[in-house]
């Protein structure tokens, strides 16, 4: 287990698969590829030493642990979207 701190684009990754349900949806959600996100979940989960999401024909359906990874990015995106809104224009 290889242990580390999970970036902010990890973060976004889980966030973007759990909203989405499924690899392409993610893809779409981020621009980037199907293949791109699903390298990425798998390093996440390789890092974390969790499976974050169980994999069905019909989607990707969190576990608990995934559940409580999207529910902490979820927080972290909205915190920084009130920072960046109350420094908009603070410099202008």
């Amino acid at each position: 287990m290889n242990e580390q701190a999970l970036a902010w684009d990890d973060y976004r990754f889980v966030l973007a698969v759990g909203r989405a349900g499924s690899l392409n949806g993610a893809a779409k959600l981020l621009t980037v590829s199907h293949p791109t996100v699903f390298r990425r979940i798998n390093a996440i989960e390789r890092s974390l030493g969790a499976r974050l999401f169980e994999r069905a024909r019909e989607g990707y359906a969190p576990t608990p642990t995934g559940e409580e990874v999207i529910a902490v990015a979820a927080e972290i995106e909205t915190r920084i979207a009130a920072t960046e809104r109350r420094l908009a224009g603070l410099d202008a």
